[in-house]
């Protein structure tokens, strides 16, 4: 029966792309269009629209909801204002509030998420091709948070680019100024049109309106568009970086301590206005956020994700296939990392990303210096793709080096991605990829390839696919923690709104099937999810249900966290989660994940809450904890991960943010402070200190390492 189940459930989300709205008519989308001005008056970003300067800009004022409602006028007066002069594009917003005291403005933290207060957004199309760009973000306070625009859906929130905001509140509302600087921008100098979406977000209403929506869609082929930006100069387009580290190291279980200075260099230039070099040099990473803890209760390597800025810088163009996890051909956080997460010196990098025509190419090559059992080791990638259509792509992807064992190592892929946003009443997305890995001392199936077909929309989310990935696939620069397989999967969901003025927002149903086989075709793995529910109230918060059955069949026994051991043999198990969040808009928010039934040969309970208490704009008290209590018939365990958040903001441009973790199965304590100085875009100081203990068979903790370091970076525009 539950064969059945799973399979009906595959074509079901088969048949809801063919059939479901395959057939309407095209809705062709005109976008709206404005002539930006040159202006010459003088302008001062402080967040008031009190300038001459704005009073001749021209003025924005067609907006409409995309949530709760869908073409509705806002509820509040909102206008946005446009113009340039020869070194910014000028953004400004003139917010109207009735109750302005009710404007949410809790985060100062500069660069960290707006999301749970009121904020301005812009997504800006610069080549106006629809498919990549920029997303700016500024909240009351003038906190700015920027990312980049990937294939018109999908976000990369690292991205840090350099420009100005500021923002003021008073009796009538709020206030933005935001300067876009032309060095900062990637474009066509030759190109008159740019792309644009302006966004506002009232939070305490759950209100977002924009300038231009479809269906409660704001993707990059719905912007409008601006005019006027021929000929624009982006100088030198030379940026240099010089940053300055000093470095107090103490290891208590060796007794020694060292003191060390590093200089580094990072040089950006862009060599034609959209094409760009980046040069690093004695690379320095010591002011990276920490990992979260994770406890692994598969038998299958977890996945961090990467936090170091110059490997963050660009990323997109290395993405490949739609590849998140499993299968990945290029993954930075393989180079200047060891298994254990340390990290590893890095002589010098260059990489070379952009675009020539119709054409995105970026290449990166790496020097990986010498530890005690690897030489010092070479990596390089290049990757490209050709746009073709309104948002599809065709590439391919080359890699070389493995900076783990040194062996010889390489990659070769081609992926193509097609897309539909007009044709079909909604989002559609096709993909396929194919991979070719070649590593000395490997000589078997080296391939990996897959395909999948997805509608990704509000009101129907649909998805199927495949992929293969053969014994011997060794991505080196990249993430495969599962090789010999074969996978199903498919999804399919449906949202339901409630009316305005409803205590619920949306209620949301579906199912979810994966099934893993291995080269022979013998079943692996089995999963059937169903999400009776999954209600979001008008506020934000939310609770869903899971009911799920699992299979896995394990071949080769393997041991879970406490020494308990998983024999070989076939598990079937049913489990049920309760999950949800309180909207995080408010001074108290909280998450919880409740789950439990069977597990492998055995059962497991999972509690993982999270809470926050923000008091004011400048405090943030977070606490997490989570358990796994395990019960198999060879014994119980279990595993225990705590964190704690304390953060404190003096304002927008002094921070000071600390984390605690710890996890009964390393027995590592660890605290990860920093204080943070950030007196204008482009320059940046730390204080940062690490500390770290570990439990001894007393259950005492003891002193293993601590590290101060003290960084200054400051940047230098040509």
């Amino acid at each position: 029966m539950v064969r059945t189940i799973y399979w009906l459930t595959l074509w079901l989300c088969g048949a809801s792309l063919v059939l479901g709205r395959a057939y309407a008519a095209e809705d062709s989308f005109v976008p709206k269009s404005v002539d930006v001005p040159r202006l010459k008056d003088p302008i001062r970003i402080d967040g008031k629209l009190d300038e001459a300067f704005w009073q001749n800009a021209v003025p924005i004022r067609d907006f409409e909801q995309f949530a709760p409602g869908s073409g509705e006028p806002p509820t509040e007066s909102t206008e946005f204002f446009l113009a340039r002069d020869d070194e910014n594009l000028y953004i400004g917003a003139r917010l109207g509030d009735r109750e302005p005291s009710l404007i949410k403005r809790s985060q100062l933290v500069q660069g960290q998420g707006v999301f749970n207060d009121d904020y301005v957004e812009i997504l800006l199309d610069t080549y106006n091709d629809r498919r990549t760009g920029y997303i700016f973000y500024v909240n009351p306070n003038g906190v700015q948070r920027d990312g980049l625009l990937l294939g018109g859906l999908s976000f990369n929130m690292d991205w840090d680019g350099i420009w100005q905001a500021a923002a003021s509140v008073s009796g009538e509302g709020w206030e933005a100024e935001i300067a876009l600087p032309f060095k900062t921008l990637a474009f066509d100098r030759q190109g008159d049109v740019w792309g644009l979406n302006l966004i506002r977000s009232i939070r305490r209403k759950r209100e977002d309106v924009a300038w231009s929506q479809r269906n409660r869609r704001i993707t990059l082929d719905l912007s409008n568009e601006i005019r006027g930006m021929r000929g624009l100069d982006q100088g030198l387009g030379l940026d240099l970086v010089p940053s300055a580290t000093l470095t107090e190291r103490e290891s208590f279980r060796l007794g020694e301590s060292s003191l060390i200075l590093k200089p580094s260099l990072d040089a950006f230039w862009r060599i034609t206005p959209s094409l760009s070099g980046a040069l690093t040099l004695n690379t320095d990473f010591s002011a990276t956020e920490v990992d979260d803890r994770q406890v692994n209760l598969t038998r299958f390597s977890l996945f961090f994700p990467e936090k170091r800025d110059f490997f963050l810088e660009d990323s997109e163009i290395f993405e490949f296939g739609g590849l998140t996890q499993n299968g990945r051909p290029f993954f930075s956080r393989t180079i200047g990392l060891s298994a254990s997460g340390q990290p590893i010196d890095l002589g010098g990098g260059a990489r070379l990303t952009g675009k020539v025509g119709r054409y995105s190419l970026g290449m990166l090559a790496v020097r990986q210096e010498a530890t005690a059992s690897l030489d010092a080791q070479d990596v390089f990638v290049a990757r490209g793709y050709r746009n073709f259509g309104e948002q599809s792509t065709i590439g391919g992807i080359f890699t070389s080096g493995d900076p783990t064992s040194g062996r010889d190592s390489s990659l070769v892929g081609v992926d193509i991605a097609l897309r539909d946003q007009r044709r079909f009443n909604g989002f559609v997305e096709a993909r396929g990829w194919w991979q070719q890995s070649s590593t000395a001392g490997r000589s078997g199936d080296e391939q990996a390839w897959g395909a999948s077909v997805g509608y990704p929309n509000d009101r129907t989310d649909a998805l199927v696919g495949f992929s293969r990935i053969g014994r011997d696939f060794r991505p080196t620069l990249g993430f495969a923690n599962r090789t010999g397989i074969d996978e199903w999967y498919g999804r399919y969901k449906n949202r339901y709104r409630f009316a305005k003025g409803s205590l619920l927002r949306s209620w949301q149903a579906g199912v979810d099937a994966r099934q893993i086989d291995d080269a022979a075709g013998r079943l692996e793995s089995r999963a059937l999810v169903i999400t009776p529910f999954a209600l979001d109230t008008q506020p934000g918060d939310s609770l869903s249900f899971d009911v799920a059955r699992y299979t896995e069949v394990v071949r080769t026994p393997f041991v879970l966290p406490g020494g308990l051991r998983v024999p070989a043999g076939r598990h079937e198990f049913d489990r049920f989660r309760l999950y949800g969040s309180t909207a995080g808009f408010r001074p108290w928010s909280a998450t919880w994940d409740l789950e439990t039934g069977g597990f492998q040969n055995g059962r497991r309970l999972d509690t993982r809450v999270g809470v926050n208490w923000r008091p004011d704009s400048h405090w943030l008290l977070g606490a997490q904890y989570q358990t796994n209590a395990i019960d198999l018939p060879v014994g119980d365990f279990t595993t225990r991960v705590y964190g704690l958040t304390v953060n404190y903001a003096f304002d927008v441009r002094w921070a000071w943010l600390n984390v605690a973790q710890y996890d009964n199965v390393s027995g590592r304590l660890g605290l990860n402070s920093r204080l943070r100085w950030w007196p204008t875009p482009g320059q940046v100081g730390y204080l940062v200190v690490n500390y770290d203990w570990r439990e001894d068979a007393a259950g005492d903790f003891k002193p293993f390492v601590a590290e101060t370091t003290i960084k200054l970076t400051y940047t230098f525009r040509y």
